[in-house]
C-alpha cells in the first residue's frame, strides 16, 4: 500500500541479558496472523503444553486444550531466549522491501 517503515535500534547486537520468555498460545496465534510465526523457530524454543502451580505442597496442573478451532496448529506455548527472538524479528523486518533497519539514536 506504499507505506515505508524506518526502524532505528540503539544497538543491533543480540541482547545478552539473561531473560527468558513464555509466549502463551494466544500470543503465538497473533504472531501467526501477522505472518511472524516462523520467528519462533530455530531459537532453541521449547514446547510447553500446559502449566503447573505449586503451593503449600499442593499441585494444580492446567494443560492447554488439545484442540481449538481458532488455532491453525496445536495450541501450545513456547519458551525461548528473548535476545534470539528479537534478532529473528529484526531479520524478518529487514527482509521486507519497505522496511529500513538502522542502528543509531534519535534526538528531538
Amino acid at each position: 500500500d506504499g507505506r515505508r517503515v524506518h526502524v532505528i535500534e540503539r544497538d543491533m547486537r543480540e541482547p545478552e541479558r539473561m531473560m527468558g520468555e513464555l509466549m502463551q498460545p494466544g500470543g503465538r496465534l497473533l504472531l501467526s496472523k501477522l505472518g511472524l510465526q516462523d520467528c519462533l523457530e530455530g531459537i532453541d524454543e521449547q514446547i510447553v503444553t500446559g502449566i503447573a502451580l505449586y503451593k503449600d505442597g499442593k499441585e494444580a496442573v492446567a494443560p492447554f486444550p488439545v484442540e481449538d478451532n481458532n488455532f491453525p496448529y496445536e495450541p501450545s506455548a513456547r519458551t525461548f531466549h528473548n535476545g534470539r527472538f528479537v534478532q529473528r524479528l529484526r531479520q524478518k523486518a529487514s527482509s521486507l522491501p519497505n522496511v529500513q533497519l538502522e542502528e543509531g539514536t534519535v534526538k528531538s
